[in-house]
C-alpha cells in the first residue's frame, strides 16, 4: 500500500482480526472498521441497495476509504494532498493481487 499521500492503512478479518496494518493512525480505524462495515451494509439494505460497496469519509485533513474484501474490510487513510479517485483504483488493484 505504497500509494502517494497514503498514511496507513488496516485490513481486517469479518470477525474484526487485523490481518494486516501500518502507518499511522491505524489503531483508531481498526477499532471501528468492521463495524463500519456492518452499518454500512445496514444504511444500504434501508435504500435497497446491493452490497456495500465502498466508503469515503472525508475531513478537513484526512480522508478514509473503506472497502470490503473477502468477508472484511480494507481501510486506507489519505493526507488532504491524495488523489481519491487515483488512490482507490490503486487500492483496487492490490486488493485483486492479495
Amino acid at each position: 500500500m505504497q500509494a502517494p499521500n497514503v498514511i496507513g492503512y488496516v485490513h481486517c478479518s469479518e470477525a474484526g482480526d487485523v490481518l494486516a496494518q501500518e502507518g499511522n493512525e491505524v489503531d483508531i480505524l481498526a477499532n471501528v472498521l468492521v463495524y463500519f462495515q456492518q452499518v454500512a451494509g445496514l444504511i444500504g439494505e434501508s435504500f435497497g441497495l446491493e452490497d456495500f460497496q465502498e466508503a469515503q469519509i472525508q475531513g478537513k485533513s484526512l480522508t478514509v476509504i473503506c472497502l470490503p474484501h473477502r468477508g472484511g474490510a480494507v481501510g486506507v487513510i489519505l493526507n488532504s494532498r491524495s488523489r481519491l479517485n487515483e488512490t482507490v483504483a490503486l487500492v483496487r488493484q492490490a486488493l485483486t493481487q492479495m
